[in-house]
């Protein structure tokens, strides 16, 4: 006997997961919850959470409103898409950004860009961008000579949260 309805999937689809992905940044980057997100689009926070995961697909009508709503062409949920790794699956996604310190998916990434957006004075975003680079050459020139020993929990971006702070004032 055929079963009517809509069946359980073996498996995430990786699309699904990268356009909620996409979706997750869109929101925090313009530093609303979830709550906020879906009482504005008639949605519970629950389905909202289940877009972003990618436990729920994302209707072309839905996808429509999202764009509107965070003023964004629809093309920007698929933007990467084509290059992210092809064997990697949906689960192995989720994880590997879920933990990941050096995406523009981690909190941390998405808060600086939110207060980056924020400066509206043209020379101090041009020193904050030269000072980023520059801070990003002499770690990729350190990391190349071997000179940097990054620990574990500042590469997860889940350790002490007063690290920084705690070994500034012993230096």
């Amino acid at each position: 006997m055929k079963k009517r309805g809509r069946e359980k999937r073996e498996g995430l689809n990786d699309v699904d997961v990268f356009v909620g992905q996409r979706l997750r940044e869109l929101r925090m980057l313009a530093g609303l919850s979830q709550s906020d997100v879906a009482s504005a689009l008639g949605l519970t926070f629950q389905q909202l959470q289940k877009y972003e995961r990618g436990f729920n697909r994302v209707s072309s009508s839905r996808l429509f409103k999202l764009g509107q709503f965070f003023r964004v062409p629809v093309s920007v949920f698929f933007e990467g898409l084509e290059s992210r790794p092809a064997t990697e699956d949906a689960e192995a996604q989720i994880v590997r950004t879920d933990d990941s310190d050096t995406t523009l998916r981690s909190r941390e990434a998405l808060m600086l860009a939110r207060y980056y957006q924020s400066i509206r004075d043209p020379q101090v975003r041009g020193a904050i961008r030269e000072l980023a680079e520059r801070c990003a050459e002499q770690s990729e020139a350190a990391e190349a000579a071997g000179a940097v020993a990054v620990p574990p929990e500042a590469r997860r971006g889940r350790g002490r949260r007063g690290g920084a702070q705690s070994s500034a004032g012993q230096a």
